[in-house]
């Protein structure tokens, strides 16, 4: 039987943070966050895909479940970016020269949990065909449960989007659950670009990023970004009508 070391394979873990630079008291926190930050995003994308088959068993419960922990991954990603604000004043300039062109922005796990959590704009899934992403798994549930929720990205699609969003909310049952716990994703997520962008503000101001990215506006753009804006409108109409 394998023992501790052995089954969490440390000896190899532990050795894959390499500073390049030899000032460990600010490159070796710099490279743990992101590495970690990187295996709670594999955490993530388990749950994201775990919640959408939990939606297309029509397992809401399920669904909740997982997206629960989606959201208390977030909030340790959010908290982790202290570590970077509590870089020394200059020190990220010392490291820089050491990421070359690397950025953030080239996180495949992050595009991965982008596109789990919606489909791109002016993509449809047929009601026969599992979902992959959990805004298409919740209108496909929604349909199977009686209601009228098609996916298509149309004006028309959305106003009967609306009024369906509006009946689940007001039954109060597991989709409506899912629905929060899908607002909660978002909200999580929205608040960790925001973290990040104040973090590159800290340390960088507005000069260019990594990677030939625009920096500081380049995620100043992305943080107001929504998965689920067709959530986030009937909350606030059921604020104004409640």
């Amino acid at each position: 039987m394998a023992g501790y070391h052995e089954y969490l394979e440390l000896d190899q873990l532990l050795s894959l943070q390499r500073p390049r630079t030899g000032n460990l008291a600010t490159e070796l926190p710099f490279i743990v966050v992101h590495q970690v930050s990187e295996l709670w995003f594999k955490l993530i994308i388990e749950d994201l895909r775990g919640a959408t088959d939990a939606l297309g068993a029509d397992d809401a419960g399920a669904a909740v479940r997982r997206l629960s922990r989606v959201h208390e991954v977030e909030r340790l990603l959010i908290d982790q970016l202290l570590l970077i604000d509590r870089l020394p004043p200059g020190g990220f300039g010392e490291l820089r020269p050491a990421l070359g062109t690397a950025s953030a922005a080239e996180s495949r796990q992050f595009a991965v949990i982008e596109r789990l959590s919606r489909p791109p704009s002016g993509r449809t899934a047929p009601a026969d065909h599992p979902a992959e992403d959990m805004w298409t798994a919740l209108c496909l549930h929604a349909q199977r449960d009686g209601y009228e929720m098609p996916t298509e990205d149309t004006d028309k699609a959305a106003a009967q989007r609306a009024r369906s969003l509006l009946d689940i909310y007001w039954q109060a049952g597991p989709l409506a659950a899912v629905c929060e716990a899908l607002v909660d994703h978002d909200q999580a997520f929205c608040i960790w670009r925001q973290r990040h962008a104040l973090a590159v503000a800290r340390q960088i101001g507005n000069a260019p990023g990594t990677g030939g990215t625009a920096g500081l506006a380049y995620l100043e753009h992305r943080w107001t970004r929504r998965f689920y804006p067709d959530l986030w409108a009937i909350r606030a109409d059921l604020q104004i009508s409640g």
